[in-house]
Formats: C-alpha cells, sequence, structure tokens
C-alpha cells in the first residue's frame, strides 16, 4: 500500500462557515473535514477518469494544461483492463 501523506488546512473563520452550509444538507457530509474529503476525492476522480464529469469541472478551475502530464494508466493498479480506461501521472525520471 501506498504511504499516505499528511497535509493541513487552514481557512478563515468566512471560508470555513461557507463550506459548513455544505454539511447541513441531507445527503452531504457532516463534518467540513468530511466536505474536504469529498472535494478531494471528486478532484481525483476527474484526474484519472477521462470520462467523469469532475473532469470537466476540474478544466474550468484549473485550466486544461495539467491533462498533458497524464498518461494511460490506473494509478491504483485496479487489474486487467483499467490502463485502457484510466490516466495516471506520467512517470518521473
Amino acid at each position: 500500500m501506498a504511504k499516505a501523506r499528511k497535509i493541513i488546512i487552514e481557512v478563515s473563520e468566512i471560508v470555513y462557515n461557507l463550506l459548513e452550509t455544505l454539511t447541513k444538507g441531507q445527503l452531504g457530509p457532516k463534518s467540513v473535514e468530511g466536505v474536504i474529503g469529498e472535494l478531494i476525492d471528486h478532484a481525483q476522480q476527474g484526474i484519472y477518469r477521462p470520462g467523469a464529469w469532475e473532469r470537466e469541472w476540474l478544466t474550468q478551475a484549473f485550466g486544461a494544461d495539467w491533462i498533458e502530464h497524464l498518461e494511460p494508466g490506473d494509478p491504483y493498479n485496479g487489474g486487467e483492463g483499467c490502463d485502457a480506461i484510466f490516466q495516471r501521472p506520467k512517470a518521473k525520471f
């Protein structure tokens, strides 16, 4: 299993309160930490799944030039057939 990396995010009270609004829905996460986790999950899906709706969302937010840094392949090594439908970051040399 890949080593986990820890990140620490500090936000203003206003940003926290805005994000906390997403915890009020019936289907949403029940904590701001959960909201951040959901955002991360959707972002990573947009990176490795070319046809995902999240890809369009990411290109609206960050442009499309980051896509050139991907290559065919499953970043999670999911098994047979996955390399044809997923993308992963290009190998670092």
